[in-house]
């Protein structure tokens, strides 16, 4: 089975990530910015998965030495890793992005991209000298030209900005024994996303984000397990350029017509 490193793998689809390729067999390190969090994750898997199975360090993606840090742990505790996985992200609240406070920008820019460049050139470095090795990026709202949500302006930047990036090093890594690709998860049910339904104001307009939600959104449950069997696929098969996406075009607009999906209540047990 394989050794992999996940950024920001506490919470949402990072966790879900982490405790899906441990179901798998697969060894995991996490991380997390805070200790507290950390520890916590780590003594569920532990209990779970078995002390062997997984290990983590606090990681602040925007700080490259914490970042080589977390490849460090891994390598330390696994030997050889197999995956790189830069998850870690964060977003604004919904709002036009000239009402985004300039250190909340920051934190967002240098945590999405300069965190996911970090990742890529920690874990290129070390898997050039293994010889071997899959670094994966993950997309976001933004990533593609008809996904433009109002509001996540400054969010969406930087994930257009990661689409760049990976196709670019796609090319870059052509013919390289470390491989490049992406993962697009579509939306899901997380606190990114409650966190973007509690900033509408009450009233018709929250109502209806949470009905459009409800009809292309999944859970975590849902979607990771997916994610995770096709990593495990594309790297098995040492694709380069691998593309994974949970929710293509036609999968979309086929729930938009789907009376299940456009009836379902994702919110019905959460007060929002």
């Amino acid at each position: 089975m394989k050794n992999i490193v996940i950024t920001g793998s506490t919470k949402g689809i990072g966790y879900g990530l982490a405790k899906d390729f441990l179901k798998k067999g697969c060894s995991v390190a996490i991380s997390a910015r805070g200790k507290t969090t950390l520890d916590e994750v780590l003594k569920e898997f532990e209990g779970a998965f078995g002390k062997d199975k997984v290990t983590g360090t606090t990681c602040d993606a925007a700080d490259y030495n914490q970042v080589q840090d977390l490849w460090n742990v891994g390598s330390k505790k696994f030997g050889k890793i197999d995956i790189w996985i830069n998850n870690a992200g964060i977003s604004n609240e919904s709002g036009p992005a000239w009402s985004v406070d300039p250190e909340a920008m920051k934190s967002i820019v240098d945590t999405n991209i300069l965190g996911t460049m970090y990742g890529v050139r920690v874990a290129m470095q070390e898997m050039m000298k293994q010889g071997d090795g899959d670094i994966y990026n993950m997309y976001g709202f933004g990533a593609w030209d008809e996904l433009t949500p109002p509001g996540l302006t400054v969010y969406g930047t930087t994930k257009r900005a990661l689409r760049y990036l990976t196709e670019a090093l796609i090319l870059e890594a052509n013919n390289l024994p470390v491989r490049i690709g992406w993962m697009m998860p579509g939306v899901v049910v997380t606190d990114f996303v409650f966190k973007l339904v509690k900033s509408i104001p009450a009233g018709p307009a929250r109502e209806q984000i949470k009905k459009r939600i409800s009809v292309i959104a999944d859970n975590v449950e849902t979607v990771t397990p997916w994610l995770v069997e096709e990593v495990l696929k594309h790297v098995e098969k040492k694709t380069h350029g691998a593309e994974i996406n949970y929710m293509p075009p036609e999968k979309n607009a086929a729930r938009k017509k789907d009376p299940f999906y456009l009836n379902r209540d994702l919110f019905k047990d959460i007060k929002i």
